[in-house]
Order: C-alpha cells, then structure tokens, then sequence
C-alpha cells in the first residue's frame, strides 16, 4: 500500500479555505485589469495593470513596462512580474501604438522608432494616466524597456518625471531622437539623466557601442551599464540571461 506524506497533505489542507457552500477556493493574492489609456493624439493604448489584493487603492510605487518594437506587452515574464508585485510595486504594460491591441497606424511601423511626435506620446499619456489613479505615488514611477522601449524608458527619465529607468538593447538614434539631442549642441552644457541602467549584448550590433556614447555623454550618477558576451537583442537578452531581471529589480529598489 503507498503512504501518502502526511505534512503535505496538511499543506494542501491548511493552505486553501472553504466557502459557505464547501467549495474550496485559492486565496487571490493579485489583480491584473485590462484598460484602455488614450493618448492625446487619440489613439487607444491597450494596457495590463497589475497589483496586489487588497492593495489597488494603496498608494504605491509603479513600474511601466514598454516591450520593443514588434512585439507586444505580453512580452514581458508573469514571474517578474509576480516578483515586482511580492516588492509592493504595481505594474503597468501596455501595446505601444501599432502593436498588439492598440490603435494601428497609418504609416511604415519603422517611423515609430525616431519620430518624437509618435510613440513618446504614447509614454506621456501612461503617466498622465499613472497619476490619476489613487493606488500609485507619482512621484515614484519607474521605466523598463527593451529595444524601443529601452529609448521610451529614457525619454520617460528625461522628460516625464519617471524616477529611475532601465535600457535594454536601446540605441543611439533613438535615445537622441526621442529626448530632441543634436549632436551639434554638444560643446554646450547639457543637463545629465540621472537613475538609468544600461544593459546590452556585445555582439548585438552597434547597440555595445551606442550604449557606451550614451553613458558617456549622457547620463549622470547614479548610473550603470552591463554587457554580456551575447548577439541576442533585447527581450531575447533576458531569455538568454534571465538573471537580468534580479538585476532590473535590485536597480529598482535602490533607486525608486
């Protein structure tokens, strides 16, 4: 006859609870919404929203989550997410214009990457959104992105009040393009983004080399940068590396 352990079975036991008609249930420990953020231009940014039970109208750091181009805000592992969420941040995704379920457009997707009238609008209305809600302190919100979103988590640093950022995979062009930089203003002074941390891979194209121009020129303390010996771009660098998630949530904590 097979024994069955008896601390499990008191595991099970004690860790679900029965209701009124003896049904037995899980206890919900989060909440994720669907919602729909309109940009000022009127486009509709479909959106995930995450938080703990019993905590939706706490006030509580955010972390934005800006997947890279191509791809979509499902992009993003449920465990990172579940592990934001155990450190008290709520969480916010959303399709940047023309991907997912967001507005399409009308144009090539590639003008999304360098137009600054495009898919920054797209940041700015999250944190318009961000700080109408009561559950989320505005004053501490932070950015990850990967690729695209790399670039948006810096123009949200630079210029929407965003506390602390992670770049993964972004690129010169882009970071200059969104956050209006000219490349001729550079004998002028020019103010330093503090709070971002850099990752990349180093044989992932220019991305090793842009990353660096931008640490060098651009941002200011606290800052870091992280290369690994890898050609993967952006959310497939965090495939490959997963540990870099431990190292966004370790920024996060320092610096949000």
């Amino acid at each position: 006859m097979k024994v069955i352990p008896l601390i499990p079975v008191l595991f099970l036991f004690m860790s679900c609870s029965s209701n009124k008609d003896g049904k037995t249930d899980n206890k919900k420990t989060s909440g994720k919404d669907d919602i729909i953020i309109t940009t000022d231009d009127s486009k509709s940014l479909s959106a995930y929203y995450y938080y703990n039970a019993g905590q939706k109208d706490n006030p509580q750091p955010l972390v934005v989550l800006i997947h890279q181009f191509r791809l979509n805000k499902d992009q993003w592992s449920q465990d990172f997410i579940e592990s934001l969420l155990k450190r008290n941040y709520k969480v916010l995704a959303y399709d940047i214009r023309g991907h997912g379920n967001s507005s399409k457009v009308s144009y090539d997707l590639t003008k999304l990457l360098s137009d600054p009238n495009e898919a920054p609008g797209d940041v700015k209305a999250a944190f318009q959104w961000a700080k109408s809600q009561k559950g989320i302190d505005a004053s501490r919100i932070g950015v990850v992105g990967t690729s695209i979103g790399g670039n948006l988590a810096c123009y949200a640093k630079f210029s929407q009040g965003a506390k602390a950022a992670v770049a993964i995979s972004n690129s010169k062009d882009g970071f200059e393009a969104f956050n209006g930089i000219d490349e001729r203003m550079m004998g002028r002074p020019m103010p330093r983004i503090p709070n971002i941390f850099l990752v990349c891979g180093s044989m992932d194209g220019q991305h090793e080399q842009d990353q660096k121009y931008i640490y060098d020129n651009w941002l200011g303390d606290p800052k870091d940068m992280k290369v690994y010996d890898s050609d993967k771009h952006g959310k497939y660098l965090l495939d490959e590396h997963p540990e870099i998630y431990t190292l966004i949530t370790n920024w996060l904590q320092k610096y949000l």
